[in-house]
């Protein structure tokens, strides 16, 4: 196992699309500094933005979502496009040793991109939002109306990390670059649609019945809260207020996710035929 997680790793850090991606990151990392500097500074801004939402600013321009998926789906099909998978498994590795490191590997480089973000978002936000010049304590959390900042880093990463397994998934079902990444970013979208839909012909049927449309209603948000979002940001924008239960349960929710979406990607591997 050893051998082959270090062969995974070596061929990551070794891969040219990994440091496009990073490249591509510090462009609206770079663009969120200059443009909240400018602001802090203007004699004519009278609001200064918090540190909380300097980090979901950071997280939102940044679209680590779209920058995962085409990673992960070019990572993950690369063997499968080459035809080298068929020398890889000959060489008498477990499947499982092989999806494992693989995984990993490719799970590192989305870690890699999301710190890079979260680490520029917070020293962003300690140099020009109003707690960064006066209190480190609102990073833990003091400041009520907004939630504990590294419960929200954390929460972020398991977001990421349930997205991720989620295109592996895809990758190694479809193994087809193009077509993965479209799947990829178009899926969880897809998805919400279609319980949008079913959501919308109960209501339409059952409009006399308004405790039935009401929890049919309340259960279809709900479902849009804690499914992956087609935006990385997309649950932060609704915790302006949000409480340490909420994350928390996101946390075990996109856990579940990892776990699912993992474990399918392995059925995969171990089930897919090698032509």
């Amino acid at each position: 196992m050893y051998k082959l997680l270090k062969f995974e790793f070596r061929r990551l850090f070794l891969r040219v699309s990994l440091y496009i991606c990073l490249g591509v990151i510090a462009v609206p990392v770079l663009s969120m500094f200059y443009i909240t500097g400018s602001d802090y500074f203007s004699k004519d801004y009278n609001y200064q933005i918090t540190l909380f939402g300097v980090l979901q600013n950071m997280i939102r321009v940044a679209n680590l979502t779209t920058l995962s998926v085409v990673f992960t789906s070019i990572f993950g099909c690369e063997d499968k496009a080459r035809g080298t998978i068929k020398t890889i498994y000959s060489l008498g590795f477990p499947r499982f040793k092989l999806f494992l490191s693989k995984f990993l590997a490719s799970a590192t480089a989305t870690t890699i991109m999301y710190f890079l973000i979260v680490i520029s978002g917070v020293v962003c936000g300690l140099l020009f939002s109003k707690e960064g010049q006066s209190s480190m304590l609102d990073i833990i959390g003091e400041a009520q109306e907004e939630p504990n900042i590294i419960l929200f880093i954390i929460q972020q990463f398991f977001v990421i990390m349930g997205a991720h397994a989620f295109y592996y998934m895809i990758s190694e079902l479809i193994g087809k670059t193009g077509l993965a990444i479209v799947l990829s970013i178009f899926g969880p979208g897809l998805v919400s649609s279609f319980f949008g839909i079913i959501t919308a012909i109960i209501s339409s049927v059952a409009y006399k019945n308004e405790k039935l449309v009401e929890t049919v209603s309340q259960m279809y948000f709900t479902f849009l809260q804690y499914w992956l979002p087609t935006t990385f940001s997309s649950f932060s924008d609704m915790l302006t207020g949000g409480s340490g239960v909420v994350l928390w349960i996101s946390i075990l929710v996109n856990t579940g996710y990892i776990l699912l979406f993992g474990g399918l990607a392995m059925l995969i591997t171990y089930k897919k035929q090698i032509k």
